[in-house]
């Protein structure tokens, strides 16, 4: 299916209201949040905001919605916890923003959850991928949330990341490897019990510090061991090392881990030690297909670039916003309560999107849009993340649905 500006723009416009001169309504103002400066910020937060600029001049071009201008308004959360809290506050009670979009660090996230849950104004994660943070809010114990998320849940991603060592490639001495962050030891937790459900147990578990140069004593361990693959939970930095310290000590077994050996900064840093690195992702910026195409031109364009540091934050955080205009336009609103509503029950068939056509992407107990069916292998090829699997290329040309 070929998705090009005309057909993005017919469909935001059969179904955009009666518009009404920008002149005369004050322009609908959303919020963009991330690591925009420090730990994070040159793959995830760095994506978020092109991504978000990318669908900002999208929509603009076709009227806004309701007749209105969107504007989107940054901040920096630094990747701090108690920053990204003090900035969803900001943007709330100064700023006036109707919703938002972002956070890359699950650690974040999970404290300036609680800002938009008690303010009443929706949030969808586009990056940051801990499973504890959408559900801390669910119902039966919450009976209304307001934390959304369109991303590869952490959930996720260790079954799909296992069906690939396990079934795929028949690997079971498996060694996990992951960094002392909320992100990393979730992430380490949820692929221990996708083991136990298969009555599997690692032959080595080890972790480490976020910033960390040295994994050598922790490698040493998983190699005498006997593991024949490395499953990794942290961020790509840290990544690189654990891929340099294999090349170091000879231990030639694949690298596998999640999503964040996806982002340029991984490659960067462990050079050749990146070939063959596998990862669960949504987006891959080399896909053949129209509209993953057009996206990408667009963002390198727009943002003045030649790659972009984390596809899969940029397209993420394209499809959210077009999730949340999509609930502006049903809702007739910019209340919360409304746009909550409106999320949970979408009317619309969001063909336009980039990453896939989500039909019914959330419900009242399901603030998850991605689905299992929507992640596929990736694989570090000369330097780029290429498809592992020759069938979800050829698939890369349908949009996936939920």
């Amino acid at each position: 299916m070929r998705i090009t500006s005309a057909l993005i723009a017919g469909l935001f416009l059969t179904l955009a209201l009666p518009a009404t001169s920008y002149a005369e309504e004050a322009p609908i103002r959303i919020g963009i949040i991330g690591p925009f400066t420090g730990k994070s910020s040159t793959d995830m937060g760095e994506s978020i905001r092109g991504g978000a600029r990318v669908f900002l001049q999208d929509i603009n071009q076709i009227g806004g919605v309701m007749g209105r201008r969107i504007e989107l308004v940054e901040r920096d959360d630094q990747a701090k916890p108690e920053i990204g809290a003090a900035m969803a506050k900001e943007l709330i009670d100064k700023e006036k923003v109707v919703a938002v979009v972002g956070y890359a660090n699950t650690g974040v996230v999970l404290q300036a959850a609680k800002v938009f849950q008690e303010s009443k104004k929706p949030l969808i994660i586009s990056a940051a991928t801990g499973a504890a943070v959408t559900k801390q809010f669910m119902p039966p114990a919450i009976p209304d949330s307001y934390v959304f998320r369109l991303a590869g849940s952490d959930s996720l991603q260790p079954s799909v990341i296992l069906a690939d060592v396990i079934d795929k490639r028949k690997l079971t001495q498996i060694a996990i490897l992951h960094d002392d962050s909320p992100y990393g030891s979730f992430g380490k937790e949820n692929l221990m019990a996708e083991l136990q459900n298969r009555k599997i147990t690692p032959v080595a578990v080890e972790s480490f510090k976020v910033g960390d140069q040295d994994m050598s004593a922790q490698l040493a361990k998983a190699k005498q061991a006997g593991a024949q693959v490395v499953m990794l939970y942290c961020l790509s930095s840290e990544a690189a090392m654990v891929a340099n310290g294999m090349s170091k000590i000879k231990f030639n077994v694949p690298l596998t881990g999640s999503w964040t050996l996806s982002q340029r900064s991984f490659v960067e840093l462990a050079g050749n030690n990146a070939e063959g690195a596998r990862m669960p992702v949504t987006f891959i910026e080399n896909d053949a297909s129209s509209r993953s195409n057009e996206f990408v031109l667009n963002y390198f364009r727009i943002n003045n670039v030649k790659s972009i540091p984390s596809a899969v934050s940029a397209a993420q955080t394209y499809d959210a916003l077009r999730m949340l205009t999509l609930a502006l336009m049903q809702a007739n609103s910019t209340d919360g309560d409304k746009i909550k509503l409106a999320l949970e029950d979408m009317k619309y068939d969001t063909t336009s999107t980039v990453i896939s056509r989500y039909k019914k992407p959330f419900s009242k107990n399901d603030h998850e849009a991605v689905a299992r069916n929507m992640l596929f292998i990736g694989e570090i090829r000369r330097g780029k993340v290429s498809y592992a699997y020759k069938e979800d290329a050829n698939n890369s040309l349908i949009l996936r649905t939920k």
